[in-house]
């Protein structure tokens, strides 16, 4: 199972929208979104860090300034999910491609996985 694979469907915010972190745009579904997501050193899961539009994205970690632990720029749209039973929905990554990491690692997010190179 890919990275890319296990990071579909990741809960981005919630309610049915969430916004830009640089722009505070409001991002809906079907909206092509960029991710920063980070993992401390001690962790296995991944931490969602920033949400940007496409005119916010960054493109490489050179542009946002340096940080401790791992980081990983990931590339998707946002999509709904909802819970029935609860009658609430959310937002989640839908079809990721990661970008860039800052470092090779074994991480967990549902799983146990390898950034690929």
């Amino acid at each position: 199972m890919s990275l890319e694979h296990v990071l579909c469907g990741l809960h981005i915010d919630t309610g049915t929208t969430t916004t830009c972190t640089e722009c505070d745009r409001e991002l809906t579904e079907c909206d092509p979104v960029t991710i920063r997501l980070h993992q401390n050193k001690q962790d296995t899961r991944w931490h969602l860090a920033a949400c940007y539009c496409l005119g916010c994205a960054p493109t490489s970690f050179e542009e946002l300034p340096p940080t401790l632990g791992t980081q990983l720029l990931c590339e998707g749209r946002i999509g709904i999910t909802q819970d029935d039973q609860t009658q609430q929905t959310w937002p989640i990554l839908v079809s990721p491609t990661i970008i860039e990491t800052t470092r090779r690692t074994h991480v967990t997010y549902h799983a146990t996985q390898e950034v690929p190179e």
